[in-house]
This record gives structure tokens, sequence and C-alpha cells, in this order.
């Protein structure tokens, strides 16, 4: 019985089963790197699966190239340009890079359009700087929603009960509060 026990105690702990990891978990761990993830839960609520489909956005910058998107040619990050705007790129893995010090970001790691080698999208920033079309409300965006739907209230478009509904779904994320 003893030697069965501890063979069960080294099975489980050589296998590493992956899971569902929000961003306030993920934030919170001790060791983020030793976390397996199979599915990502961003800060605005929307969940990123193996397997699922990220479209690449507008880049973020003047010179029409993304800040938190590269492509990984052989171990060498490279930027990459407007040319791959509306391309739905199937999330791969998740992988977590970083440091104790400076912080850690959840990667999802993506096939390109040639399929040679990956695109590292960072998803958090990603998303803050609308490099990736997301179905969650940023912070931004729930602001012009709110304005939009108290004009539509002001003309009489929309009654002040569907008005409070709205501002109530969308106070937390103005607020920055889950």
């Amino acid at each position: 019985m003893k030697k069965l026990t501890i063979l069960l105690l080294l099975l489980s702990s050589l296998t590493s089963f992956g899971q569902l990891v929000t961003y306030e978990e993920f934030k919170k761990a001790k060791k983020p790197k030793s976390v397996k993830l199979d599915a990502y839960k961003a800060e605005n609520g929307q969940v990123f699966k193996i397997g699922d489909k990220i479209t690449l956005s507008q880049p973020n910058t003047k010179s029409d190239t993304y800040l938190y998107i590269a492509r990984n040619d052989l171990g060498t990050l490279k930027p990459i340009g407007i040319g791959n705007k509306g391309f739905k790129a199937e999330i791969k893995k998740f992988r977590i890079y970083g440091r104790k010090r400076t912080g850690y970001n959840v990667v999802a790691v993506t096939k390109t359009p040639d399929g040679l080698s990956h695109f590292w999208i960072s998803i958090e920033d990603a998303i803050k700087n609308g490099e990736i079309e997301t179905t969650g409300l940023n912070r931004e965006q729930a602001i012009a929603k709110l304005k939009e739907s108290k004009e539509l209230f002001d003309l009489g478009m929309i009654s002040k009960e569907e008005y409070e509904k709205i501002k109530k779904e969308l106070t937390p994320i103005i607020m920055k509060k889950k």
C-alpha cells in the first residue's frame, strides 16, 4: 500500500494538467512560469483557448507595425506590418514570459499566414492597444458605449430602465472592477 501511494504521488507530480487561468489569478501566482495553460481569460473577460482564432486588427503605430505582435523566425522576434491586418491566427499554445522583477505576460503562439513560423501575441497588451479584435470591451470602448447610450436616452430613443441596465453592465469595466 505504501509503495502504491508513493507511485501515485510520483505520477501525479510528473503529470501537469492544463487549465483555464484568469488574468487576476495569473498576476497573483507566485511562480507563473510553472502554470500550464490551455485557456486564458483576459482582463476584459474574453476567454482564449487553444484552437481559437485571433483576428489581427489595426497596428497601433505610425509606422504601421504591430507593437505587441511579432513573428518568431528561428528564435528571433521580428515586427510585422499592416499587411497582416485581418489575418485570423489559430492559437497553437500559450507561453509565459518575463521575469519576477519586471512581471510576466501570457503570449499566444499562433500560425502565420505562410505556416512556416509563428506569431507571438502578447494578449493583454494587444487587447489594450487594439491590435487584436476582441468580443469584450476595453475601458475606452465601454466609455464610448455609455456616452452613446446616454445620448440615446436624452433623445428619448431608449427608456431609463434600458439606460440603467447598460450603465450597470459597463460600470465595472470603466472602473476596472470585476
